[in-house]
């Protein structure tokens, strides 16, 4: 039997070559990583239908009134639950798509120093600076996805091929960039 992939669609040929189509079953890829890592470029550059948390918090009413920092708090448990997937592959962008159920997860991490200049070429404050730099120090969203058995791969390269090789799990925790070992 030979097995052809092309996007989402596997279509199976046997020796009569009768075709068999199965469609993939990932329908909503999360793009996660530290505020400032690349989601927003990345999800730009592939050839896919994307939105954002916050689009969807705005959408099933799951935001408040912006805060101090410029920022609009997301109840995501509350959009987790709200949230209706979508029913062709889309990649859903933000620092808290991992928390959605999604059914993939594409994690983005950023050299710290690269990352803290991105941050203040975009006017963050100092406190919100220290913060997202810390949390990429980290780990970025690996903390909250340790346990996670989803498919994951973190890179910002090859992510076209992993989607259309029907997501595979690629990377664990263990697999992770570690920017402390690196001081």
């Amino acid at each position: 039997m030979l097995e052809i992939r092309s996007h989402h669609t596997i279509c199976l040929i046997d020796k009569s070559t009768t075709v068999f189509r199965m469609e993939s079953k990932i329908k909503a890829i999360a793009v996660t990583g530290t505020p400032g890592c690349g989601k927003t470029t990345l999800c730009s550059k592939l050839a896919y239908p994307v939105i954002s948390v916050h689009e969807l918090a705005e959408e099933y009413e799951c935001i408040g009134e912006v805060d101090v920092d410029g920022a609009a708090p997301i109840d995501i448990e509350e959009l987790s639950q709200s949230w209706v997937k979508p029913t062709e592959l889309t990649l859903i962008d933000g620092h808290l798509s991992h928390l959605l159920p999604v059914d993939a997860i594409i994690i983005l991490r950023c050299e710290p120093k690269v990352l803290k200049e991105r941050l203040q070429s975009r006017g963050y404050s100092k406190i919100k600076v220290d913060q997202n730099v810390e949390i990429e120090m980290m780990g970025g969203p690996w903390p909250d996805i340790l346990d996670d058995k989803r498919p994951k791969i973190e890179s910002d390269s090859g992510i076209k091929e992993w989607i259309e090789s029907g997501c595979p799990d690629v990377t664990s925790p263990f697999d992770a960039v570690d920017w402390i070992s690196k001081i």
